[in-house]
């Protein structure tokens, strides 16, 4: 692990003045989620959001009939025992993760619907009070806002608002990311690996990001995340049985290309939405796959070639290049999922004052690079009317994946010139 130099200088009047506009900023928004959260809280009840698939699936496997986890017709029979009164579904809304996070949810279909919701909820608040501990540790932290309190800005977010609202799992996502960021951390790589194994429910995500990790240098992590992943993979079998788990895949196809049913990419955050944004949505996808799969390939391999070079003081930027690129280069990923770069901005916010890479690793204007990065990060999880202009207006969610990708190109030039400078250094020695 490279040498750890701590500086403790104090906060000029402006960054603190800074710090304390961002934390109004942040709070004031706490307030406007939390109210609307109260305004929909009988829609929520009623089933209108995300979670209702996933109560569903809960049930089904609650009553020993995992095997018809991915019937239509089961799982519209459920949802209609709780969510009868919503009026904008004439289906079920389907349920998408893979078999063994079904499981979770089985443990939370014991209460009725309403009662399972705000346990959720509550677990999921408490994993959001916990992941600035996680992340930060024993770096030191001079923004104006205490930790504690940094949990709480947190839910000012938008991601982690729609998160709340729908009844998702992104929060479940962010909380594994933010443990494999520590377990990295710490030089812990096959802890890492065995939580990334954990993410598997999001699949489209972990698979890229253990994949650059792995490109990176990272190899320690492939037995721990073989281990995990292996155990989700027999707990899935058990639930649906090996037929099941391989249909799988061709009912996700079946639910991409039906229309009513699958997820439209203008809505995902991702370069599939934008390329279907501007081309229209044309009858045969493949073309727009025939363009992604390459440059999603192109992708992986640059942002772990290019983390591997600038070694590893630059994790956090590392961590949230590979981040922005499993989320850019997705097959689905939504507003809810961007909760994953709260990980990597946090670490990033204690490189002001906590260098992670030795004298032989330091890159020329480095602090001028990660407040930029700091403030395109705040500018793509902070500006609620932004994201409900793009959602409610131009209907086109995608159009955000432009300030992602923005945030993944100044990622990408800090790796790419501490790379540079740590290769003239060995060269010099």
């Amino acid at each position: 692990m490279p040498h750890r130099i701590t500086f403790d200088a104090p906060q000029s009047n402006t960054a603190r003045l800074r710090g304390w506009l961002i934390a109004a900023a942040l709070l004031s928004m706490v307030v406007g989620n939390a109210i609307m959260l109260w305004n929909t809280r009988v829609q929520m009840r009623q089933g209108y959001g995300d979670f209702a698939s996933s109560y569903a699936a809960g049930t089904l496997v609650r009553r020993g009939l995992g095997a018809q986890l991915y019937s239509p017709a089961a799982q519209w029979k459920v949802q209609q025992e709780f969510a009868s009164e919503v009026k904008i579904r004439h289906g079920p809304l389907c349920y998408l993760r893979p078999p063994f996070e079904a499981l979770f949810f089985s443990g939370l279909a014991a209460w009725p619907y309403p009662a399972a919701l705000v346990v959720l909820t509550g677990v999921k608040l408490a994993l959001l009070a916990a992941i600035p501990f996680i992340v930060v540790r024993a770096r030191p932290w001079k923004e104006a806002s205490p930790l504690w309190l940094t949990g709480i800005l947190i839910l000012g977010t938008f991601p982690a608002f729609m998160d709340l609202l729908l009844g998702q799992d992104a929060v479940l996502l962010a909380f594994l990311f933010a443990i494999c960021f520590w377990q990295l951390d710490t030089g812990h790589d096959m802890g890492a690996g065995v939580t990334l194994g954990l993410a598997l429910f999001k699949f489209q995500l972990a698979l890229p990001f253990v994949g650059m990790l792995w490109i990176a240098g990272r190899r320690r992590i492939l037995p721990g995340f073989a281990i995990s992943g292996s155990a989700v993979l027999a707990v899935s079998a058990a639930l649906v049985g090996w037929r099941g788990l391989f249909k799988y895949p061709g009912y996700l196809l079946a639910l991409n290309r039906t229309r009513g049913l699958g997820i439209a990419p203008q809505v995902q955050i991702t370069l599939r939405g934008l390329l279907t944004r501007f081309m229209g949505d044309v009858s045969y996808s493949g073309r727009i796959l025939w363009l992604l799969v390459p440059v999603a390939i192109g992708a992986i391999v640059y942002a772990g070639f290019i983390w591997r070079r600038a070694g590893e003081g630059f994790l956090a930027e590392g961590f949230g290049l590979a981040a922005v690129v499993a989320i850019v280069t997705s097959y689905y990923a939504s507003d809810y999922d961007l909760l994953l770069l709260i990980v990597p901005l946090l670490a990033i916010r204690t490189r002001a004052h906590h260098a992670d890479a030795d004298a032989n690793t330091e890159v020329p204007e480095a602090d001028r690079i990660n407040r930029y990065l700091e403030a395109g990060g705040l500018l793509l999880l902070l500006l609620t009317p932004v994201y409900w202009f793009t959602r409610t207006q131009l209907h086109s969610e995608c159009l955000m994946a432009i300030p992602l990708m923005a945030v993944g190109v100044a990622l990408a030039r800090t790796l790419r010139s501490a790379g540079a400078v740590k290769l003239r250094a060995q060269e010099v020695g």
